[in-house]
């Protein structure tokens, strides 16, 4: 595993026991409901308009609530290239059981897309654009702490993730962003130019052949260097979308070719165990 981090700005060895609790926790979902064949608990259904002005519809969303009354912290998540599905519903619930309000939008559903992988029907900036509205949306909530919110983004999400945390990019389309972003195994493409609108942990796999890493980095030595609050791991040996508990696979991506895809556990559970520790270091709540 190879890490790096802004020298006394964003730390990302694990080590909190809490942190390597949570990861279990996500795992354990995963397992629960593949093993019992029981339905994911029920978030509030809410929509919301978008700051992309080419979609006319609301954007239609899932809200899961931590336990308590609140307020709370909150997270946007952004959804990959397939869209909604059990994945999501699980890092939904990790997030809530981390004590965030997780917001969980729909992009392909009000543009009448099924899947946007290979083709360009949704692009990253349009995806950004839905997750900014879903932040007005929730600093908007009585149950949300409106200085507190973060996004997470995975693949098509990931890179959605990346504009959302570039300074030029929020400037031109919000007063303020998120207080902490953190990207998995994001289009690196759409990493915008300039400088860091919000600290940035990124989680890659070194055998990516969807979206490989080299880009990230490269991007992420720069801002480093200009001492920008950016962070990142690399996982030796895993591939896109590491996190999802299922049988090794391909995939024939239009426009790319055949990519591969494996389960990996240990960076699965460090990857959460380092997402948890960040989050809880800039999303703190008055009691912390």
């Amino acid at each position: 595993m190879v890490s790096a981090q802004s020298p006394g700005r964003m730390p990302v060895t694990c080590g909190y026991l809490e942190a390597r609790v949570s990861a279990v926790v996500l795992v354990l979902f995963v397992w629960t409901w593949a093993a019992q064949g029981t339905v994911a608990p029920a978030g509030e259904r809410i929509t919301f308009k978008s700051l992309d002005a080419t979609v006319n519809a609301t954007i239609p969303a899932t809200v899961y609530h931590p336990a308590g009354h609140g307020p709370f912290p909150a997270l946007v998540l952004l959804h990959d290239c397939d869209g909604l599905g059990p994945a999501m519903t699980q890092r939904a619930l990790w997030a809530q059981t981390q004590g965030y309000v997780a917001l969980v939008p729909d992009s392909l559903f009000p543009r009448g897309l099924k899947t946007t992988c290979g083709v360009s029907d949704l692009s990253p900036r349009a995806h950004a654009l839905d997750g900014l509205g879903a932040l007005a949306y929730l600093r908007g909530r009585a149950d949300t702490i409106s200085s507190q919110i973060g996004v997470m983004g995975w693949s098509h999400g990931g890179g959605a993730t990346l504009i959302s945390a570039s300074a030029r990019f929020i400037n031109a389309n919000t007063a303020g962003g998120y207080q902490a972003a953190i990207a998995f195994y994001p289009n690196c493409a759409a990493f915008p130019p300039g400088n860091l609108a919000s600290p940035l942990l990124m989680l890659l796999g070194a055998d990516d052949d969807w979206q490989p890493p080299a880009g990230c980095i490269e991007r992420g030595q720069a801002l480093q260097a200009a001492d920008a609050p950016i962070a990142w791991t690399v996982y030796p040996g895993a591939t896109h979308a590491f996190d999802i508990a299922a049988p090794d696979r391909t995939r024939a991506v239009p426009n790319h070719g055949t990519v591969h895809f494996r389960y990996d556990r240990a960076s699965t559970d460090d990857a959460y165990a380092q997402a948890a520790r960040f989050l809880k270091e800039r999303l703190k709540t008055p009691s912390d």
